[in-house]
């Protein structure tokens, strides 16, 4: 929706510890997404036949938008039928909260890195926890009053500032009557990763591939011990009855996503190809379609060009896709957009292999 926040949250790409590589931000900082822009998408979506529709409303913080309840209420008017969900830090959420419950909102995610402020605090900013805690609760709030409201699941980043203390989230979640815990481990990426996909992203694109550099954040995860992460990685998934622990990628045991900080990871990870390629897309404030939610410049095209309809099929995702499907780049293996879970149909990515014929 917007790339500006109100926070300044260290792991973050935009604004945390490694956000003096990302040089870009200062000519986007003010873009966000407009009316027009979003009522396009949405009706594109609603004249489309296919499956259920998921939008996902990003930032930046989304509730710095100064139309952000109306475009979830034009999006729940046009579209009844899809999935509408917001991640949020929460701080804003009590001016909020009646409006969004009434706008029809399905989903909100609140991230909060800690579950008290003594943990949450460094790493996010001074009173976020606090606030988040606030915001959460008048949205429940709201909820009550309405007699109906979203579901309300936490986000969690691990870091090595904040590891030890996962099943302590699992405990501040129950207290506050929140039934899901998301659990993410933190994209971040080596210098040499990054400059050794920049040929062949820039190859698909025509333009250079930097966005990487803002996730060079590996400080941040040198002291995690492996073993002690796989450890309360598993303690947190089954210690509530109350809380649900979704610990991406939930095709790895927890012993393995132990590993994920290491050099080790690269050789376990099973995946081939990102599939994500073939099931969503990402469009930023300005209305360029990227084909990495986590990489701002695998841009495929622009919605005030063509349609959303058009990019998503048209000849640079292709050669996207086709790219990938040879092979994960470096880049790839600790990317937050390969280790969610999605089904997609196998046919779609399957290596292109000549046939007979063809080889003649």
């Amino acid at each position: 929706m917007n790339w500006a926040c109100n926070l300044t949250c260290r792991e973050c790409w935009m604004y945390g510890d490694s956000s003096a590589e990302s040089t870009w931000l200062a000519e986007v900082q003010r873009d966000q997404v407009s009316m027009e822009m979003w009522t396009g998408i949405v009706d594109e979506l609603a004249a489309t036949p296919g499956g259920d529709v998921y939008l996902t409303i990003m930032g930046g913080e989304p509730l710095m938008h100064p139309k952000l309840v109306e475009l979830v209420r034009e999006a729940k008017t046009r579209l009844p039928g899809c999935n509408l969900d917001m991640s949020t830090n929460a701080t804003l959420l009590p001016r909020f909260a009646d409006d969004l419950v009434a706008a029809g909102i399905d989903d909100v995610y609140v991230s909060i890195d800690g579950p008290n402020a003594e943990v949450n605090n460094p790493i996010r900013g001074r009173k976020s926890f606090e606030r988040a805690i606030e915001g959460m609760r008048s949205l429940k709030e709201a909820s009550r009053k309405a007699g109906r409201g979203p579901k309300i699941a936490l986000n969690f980043v691990v870091t090595g500032m904040n590891y030890t203390h996962l099943p302590e989230m699992v405990r501040m979640a129950e207290r506050e009557g929140i039934s899901e815990l998301t659990v993410g481990l933190a994209s971040f990426f080596t210098k040499e990763e990054g400059k050794a996909s920049r040929a062949a992203f820039e190859d698909v694109t025509g333009r250079p591939f930097l966005s990487w550099a803002g996730y060079c954040n590996a400080h941040q995860h040198a002291d995690i011990d492996p073993d002690r992460l796989g450890e309360l990685l598993e303690e947190a998934e089954n210690m509530s009855s109350d809380v649900s622990v979704l610990i991406a990628p939930t095709r790895y045991d927890n012993k393995s996503k132990g590993r994920f900080f290491t050099d080790d990871w690269r050789n376990i990870v099973q995946d081939s190809t990102c599939v994500k390629l073939w099931a969503q897309t990402t469009v930023l404030p300005n209305g360029d379609v990227i084909s990495c939610t986590t990489f701002s410049d695998t841009v495929m095209g622009n919605i005030k060009e063509s349609s959303l309809t058009e990019v998503f099929h048209g000849d640079m995702y292709t050669k996207m896709r086709g790219m990938i499907r040879e092979g994960l780049q470096p880049i790839c293996h600790r990317c937050c957009e390969l280790n969610m879970d999605i089904d997609v149909d196998p046919g779609l990515y399957a290596p292109v292999v000549a046939s007979a014929e063809g080889a003649r």
